[in-house]
């Protein structure tokens, strides 16, 4: 969800993300605060992050997408990947 809300919001990031990229790193948060406070810290950092409220859970706070910068993933180089 967060990434279709990326595409949204910032679309010639996104345009570039297809063109040059196409990876998607999939990470870790502990719970919905500790997401929160990565979201602020990236959107602080100045990083063109966007968030997801899942409707279906209460409107928790479940994704966050942003385009992954070498400045911005030091950001969330400590965190674990998902699914592993």
């Amino acid at each position: 969800h967060s990434a279709t809300e990326f595409a949204h919001k910032f679309p010639n990031q996104f345009q570039d993300w297809m063109t040059n990229s196409q990876y998607v790193v999939s990470l870790s948060a502990n719970d919905e605060n500790h997401l929160k406070e990565i979201y602020t810290k990236l959107e602080w950092f100045g990083a063109n992050v966007v968030k997801f409220h899942e409707p279906d859970m209460e409107n928790q706070l479940t994704s966050i997408a942003f385009y992954g910068t070498p400045e911005m993933m030091k950001i969330t180089n400590n965190l674990k990947l998902a699914l592993s």
